[in-house]
């Protein structure tokens, strides 16, 4: 039973979190040829919910089925590490759900509406509505925390330190 749900994690962060790493590309994409940009939000948003946060959460749910079935004593000096990764991973799904999964939705919506009326829609030199460009600032910035955070969520659990 422990190898079944310990292939599920593995993979799990496989695909939950590896698309995580294509986000940059795909922005820099929606920058490099502006018609897409709405496309290329979109692309982000629906990655997002419909792979990386469902992942995500069954990441805690297998985590916590191996912690049950190894046995692991969560008080034992030596699991700090598992401490630690828990702790994160608590961060990483809060911060995803609450602040950068929202942000995201919302530049999404505000992008599948078209340029906005008015005499920006005629001036292509205009850039991104106001709100858009602050929310891709914000989901740049989350997107990094968060990638950032997985990664050392990564290295705790092959890492194993003992501190």
């Amino acid at each position: 039973m422990f190898q079944l749900f310990l292939f599920l994690h593995v993979l799990g962060a496989i695909v939950a979190f590896g698309p995580i790493f294509l986000f940059p590309v795909i922005a820099r994409q929606g920058q490099m040829s502006p018609q897409n940009g709405p496309f290329a939000i979109a692309l982000g948003a629906l990655i997002q919910r419909r792979i990386v946060i469902p992942g995500a959460i069954v990441q805690g749910i297998t985590g916590v089925a191996l912690i049950v079935i190894a046995g692991r004593d969560l008080t034992d000096p030596t699991n700090r590490w598992l401490i630690g990764a828990i702790i994160l991973y608590a961060i990483v799904i809060t911060f995803a759900l609450t602040v950068q999964g929202p942000n995201t939705q919302r530049m999404a919506q505000l992008a599948s509406g078209g340029p906005p009326p008015g005499p920006a829609a005629t001036d292509a030199s205009a850039g991104p509505p106001s709100e858009i460009a602050e929310l891709d600032r914000k989901t740049r910035r989350g997107g990094m925390f968060l990638t950032a955070t997985i990664v050392v969520i990564v290295v705790l659990m092959v890492v194993k330190p003992g501190f």
